[in-house]
């Protein structure tokens, strides 16, 4: 037979028994799915009976039975999750997407377990990418899930997506309006977008469109502080107080905001309220302490503090509330005391970088203030070591150089911060200060004056120049150069104060008064203003009442400033009134034992006095003290006539 017509016959003679083995086949599957089927419900009824167990054998047999199927092993992963089996979970999910790579059950599952553990203290980013490449796959698939909705937009917030969150929430906000949840994600995506406004739009309509959860009034009044808005934020956060009442943090917030918000004595009424419930709170009282500086309630604000010492013993907050308190009434000694033994033992203490950063500039700063450049040195030293690119402890270790006469350590500061603050004005302003003390004034000029060629628009750079000027002496150059800037800035009052200041210095009174005095007409209460025209007419003995009276507003504005102090002081002596005069002499002699210029004054009152031993002391004082702006050879003489009166 021919080969063709030989297979021909064998395939026809076979198909029969094909396509019963085939139809066979197919019965099996049935059969077989029919029975998954089964199990699957079978599955279901074992867990709400709460046989959990034999649920799971249910469904593995089901899957077994129906092997194509990839819905039974992601109800399997269900079970699993259910009972925060996440590990099998997780197992079950991806043994069903290897069957079926479009579940979207099991994406659902998956996206939502790996949600879960990115939320975690030890979830990782992978966790957080896989979360959200499973969750997009089930929203392409599944009809609307809010849950799945906003946690993806919560990932996207997480993992720095949120153009991708804004898209989504928009829409959702769209389809259902006024959901809060929504809103308030939708509103921190767009504060990460940088769009403020839209945010605090957003959580408006959400407060207007209902009953506002006392969450969700935190939240608006949050973003009205951010954008300036202390007055709304007030408003908004006594709402939220009214729902919560009980609501520490809620009331330490509005108490927050009404001191922004210039309302230092309303906040002082919310804080006492809330200690008075919560004596213990830590946070309450450390605002409070700051709330009653404000208020310039200076022993009240030192209770707090102490008060938090007491509660946390070992705590930061404490210390640097205790530490503000002190610095704002001058005693710079007692803001060493109180933090350099926090820095003795930071690691102990757990302390990040930045805090202890901000303790080691608080130290510094008030070793200047003593005069201490050495020590401040060394805690600028320390700055730069933890932070070796900053400009501010490296520029601040400079200048603590040069005031202690180390020109050749401030270079070496300086050429190591070159090239990460190459063309800053503050390392400019310190190179110049060195040319100059080693000798070459002109050189330092050059190299302000080129800076000031590329800043013309900034006041600063004008200071900065007038102040280098003033420094060695050159009056009428920084006077030029100061009134050209006061025609450029009219009212800028750091031009027109430098500028009074550097006509006193030269002579020129009348000049200088009509500065202060424009000064004062664009803000009355300019406190060194307000000082340096009092003393002006009290050191010259012109119109010593209203002397008097500029200097205790600037005191009224500053009460523990000692240069304030001295001044008043003085003007009280000009006018023989030495009772009051004896007191600020004194307190601010106490606070400045370096300034000669106060010693002096202190000694001359003490002459007046009678008391010619203290009268010599303090002008010993002023001898040993910066010498700025008095005679040696006058203060001398003033000793040895005292010296003689005590011989008689």
């Amino acid at each position: 037979m021919h080969v063709r017509l030989l297979v021909g016959v064998l395939v026809w003679s076979l198909a029969p028994a094909l396509a019963v083995a085939a139809q066979s086949q197919a019965d099996e599957a049935a059969a077989g799915r029919a029975e998954a089927y089964r199990l699957f419900l079978q599955g279901r009824h074992l867990e709400n009976q709460g046989d959990i167990e034999g649920a799971v054998r249910a469904y593995r047999d089901a899957a077994r039975l129906d092997p194509e199927s990839g819905e039974l092993l992601a109800e399997l992963s269900s079970v699993y999750a259910r009972r925060n089996r996440n590990d099998e979970a997780v197992a079950a999910a991806r043994e069903a997407l290897e069957r079926d790579p479009e579940n979207q059950s099991a994406h659902r599952i998956l996206g939502l377990l790996f949600a879960a553990r990115a939320s975690e203290r030890s979830g990782t980013a992978e966790d957080a990418g896989l979360a959200v490449r499973h969750l997009e796959q089930a929203r392409e698939t599944l009809l609307s899930d809010y849950n799945v909705e906003l946690t993806l937009a919560r990932l996207y917030l997480q993992t720095d997506a949120a153009p991708s969150a804004v898209d989504l929430l928009e829409e959702l906000q769209k389809d259902a309006p006024g959901l809060s949840e929504t809103g308030m994600l939708l509103a921190r995506a767009y504060e990460q977008v940088g769009r403020l406004g839209d945010a605090v739009t957003t959580l408006e309509q959400v407060v207007a469109g209902g009953r506002p959860s006392s969450r969700v009034l935190r939240r608006l009044a949050e973003l009205y502080g951010k954008d300036g808005r202390w007055s709304d934020a007030v408003e908004v956060y006594e709402r939220a107080v009214e729902l919560n009442p009980r609501s520490a943090r809620t009331k330490r917030e509005l108490a927050n905001a009404l001191l922004r918000a210039d309302r230092p004595a309303r906040a002082r009424d919310v804080l006492d309220e809330l200690v008075e419930l919560r004596p213990n709170d830590v946070y309450g009282l450390y605002l409070l302490s700051e709330v009653e500086l404000e208020l310039r309630n200076f022993d009240a604000a030192e209770d707090a503090a102490r008060r938090l010492i007491e509660v946390e013993p070992g705590g930061l907050r404490g210390a640097l509330a205790l530490a503000e308190v002190y610095s704002q009434k001058r005693e710079h000694r007692r803001v060493v005391e109180v933090l350099a033994p926090l820095l003795e033992n930071a690691a102990d203490r757990g302390l990040r970088p930045e805090q202890v950063a901000g303790i080691l500039g608080r130290v510094g700063f008030a070793h200047e203030q003593l005069q201490e450049y050495e020590a401040a040195s060394r805690v600028y030293e320390r700055g730069v070591e933890l932070m070796p690119n900053s400009l501010a402890f490296g520029g601040r270790l400079a200048q603590a150089y040069i005031d202690a006469g180390r020109p050749a350590d401030a270079r070496r500061v300086l050429g190591g911060m070159q090239e990460e603050h190459r063309g800053s004005l503050t390392v400019t302003r310190l190179e110049a200060r060195v040319l100059g003390d080693e000798g070459d004034i002109d050189a330092g000029v050059a190299l302000l004056r080129e800076a000031l060629r590329e800043r013309t628009e900034r006041p600063r750079a004008y200071l900065v120049l007038a102040a280098y000027y003033g420094h060695y002496e050159r009056f009428d150059e920084a006077v030029e150069l100061l009134e050209s800037a006061a025609n450029r800035f009219t009212d800028d009052t750091s031009i027109l104060f430098r500028l009074g200041a550097v006509l006193e210095q030269s002579g020129r009174h009348m000049e200088a008064e009509n500065r202060f005095r424009r000064i004062l007409d664009l803000n009355p209460e300019h406190a060194a203003t307000l000082n340096y025209l009092g003393y002006m007419l009290a050191d010259r003995g012109e119109r010593l009442e209203e002397s008097v009276i500029l200097l205790e507003r600037a005191i009224e504005a500053d009460p523990y400033n000692g240069a304030y102090l001295d001044s008043l002081g003085w003007a009280y002596f000009k006018l023989d009134r030495l009772d009051r005069a004896e007191p600020l002499l004194q307190q601010a002699s106490e606070q400045m034992a370096w300034n000669s210029v106060i010693q002096d004054h202190l000694g001359d009152l003490m002459l007046r006095l009678g008391r010619f031993t203290d009268a010599i002391a303090a002008w010993e004082r002023a001898l040993a003290g910066d010498g700025h702006e008095v005679e040696r050879a006058a203060i001398e003489r003033k000793i040895g006539d005292a010296r003689r009166q005590l011989e008689r």
